[in-house]
């Protein structure tokens, strides 16, 4: 596993910027998975804006820090994931995700960033 993904794997809650109806940056924080294919899946409601800001923007960045204060940034363009066999499988294997979701599937939206850059910053 890259040195990025391992960081990823012991940091990751971090916060996602998008971009607004009226081009305003939009950051919260969000939290990741890694598949085992080494993907970095987001995941978050179709009923909140940040699923419809990245419809109407498909492009993300995701900034997370380590205790020591290194920071990894990645950026990409997001591809919304549409199959419901891997949303269902993250729900069943995920107890945060199968607490928000379960019986509420189709409420569940997951995306990934392809062509992913990343970006350091380390503390020395």
């Amino acid at each position: 596993m890259s040195k990025e993904l391992n960081f990823i794997k012991e940091n990751p809650m971090g916060f996602l910027a998008t971009v607004d109806e009226n081009g305003k940056p939009r950051v919260r924080g969000f939290g990741i998975m890694i598949t085992e294919d080494n993907r970095i899946l987001f995941g978050t409601s179709n009923k909140r804006r940040t699923i419809n800001q990245l419809k109407v923007n498909p492009y993300a960045e995701w900034i997370t820090k380590s205790k020591n204060s290194s920071t990894l940034r990645i950026s990409g363009d997001v591809v919304i994931e549409e199959d419901m066999q891997i949303k269902l499988n993250t729900i069943e294997n995920n107890p945060v995700i199968k607490k928000l979701y379960a019986g509420r599937e189709y409420e569940f939206e997951m995306f990934y960033l392809d062509n992913v850059e990343y970006d350091w910053f380390e503390m020395k």
